[in-house]
């Protein structure tokens, strides 16, 4: 019970939030900004908190689920911590946005454009420490057809990816210092280096099997 201590108290310290909050907030509200923080997609106050908190809330009952019906689910009691700090870890993701979100509204200067990948570069890091020790499963880490089909595939996918994932949470860090006319670049650069190198490894280490 004690790992769904803190999913449950970001939760419910949102639902508060949004509950004292939502009265005194302007009818549309900024979800989306681009790297510069400049506010680029809105929506109305109570689509807006669906959209924010309850894709958190469907997220969190989601990753609880999931282990229970996955047919590797023998897997999970290998990793189990690791599972519940990954999960902890994009949750949080999800509790800042929310707070970034409401604060924005309530007429706060709030500078998104630095905190958002921030945010998503400590995210990365984290993920990158955690995820050697993901094993096979069909819901988190790198799904690819060759890891899913090869346990040693799996492992060393893993553990190149954790090097990628840590590093380019780094790149992303250093970037929000970077000059605004050559952020965007870096930042989506680095999040494409990230998630597609992993893919493209797996698929290197399967072929070299055959």
């Amino acid at each position: 019970m004690k790992k769904h201590v803190l999913p449950l108290t970001m939760i419910g310290l949102l639902v508060l939030a949004w509950v004292i909050a939502f009265p005194k907030l302007p009818e549309q509200v900024p979800i989306h900004w681009n790297v510069n923080g400049e506010a680029d997609g809105f929506a109305s106050k109570l689509n807006a908190m669906f959209s924010t908190l309850g894709i958190m809330v469907i997220l969190y009952i989601s990753m609880s689920f999931l282990p229970k019906v996955d047919p590797r689910k023998a897997n999970y009691k290998f990793f189990s911590k690791s599972y519940h700090i990954i999960l902890n870890a994009i949750l949080g993701v999800f509790f800042v946005i929310n707070i970034l979100v409401l604060a924005n509204a309530a007429g706060y200067d709030v500078p998104i454009g630095s905190i958002g990948p921030l945010v998503v570069g400590i995210i990365f890091m984290i993920l990158g420490n955690y995820m050697p020790q993901v094993r096979s499963n069909f819901f988190i880490g790198i799904r690819t057809p060759w890891t899913l089909s090869n346990e040693e595939v799996w492992k060393k996918t893993h553990r190149a990816a954790s090097k990628i994932f840590f590093f380019g949470g780094l790149a992303m860090i250093l970037a929000t210092f970077a000059p605004v006319y050559w952020k965007e670049t870096v930042l989506i650069s680095v999040i494409a280096l990230t998630v597609v190198a992993p893919y493209i490894y797996s698929y290197v280490l399967f072929k070299r099997r055959l």
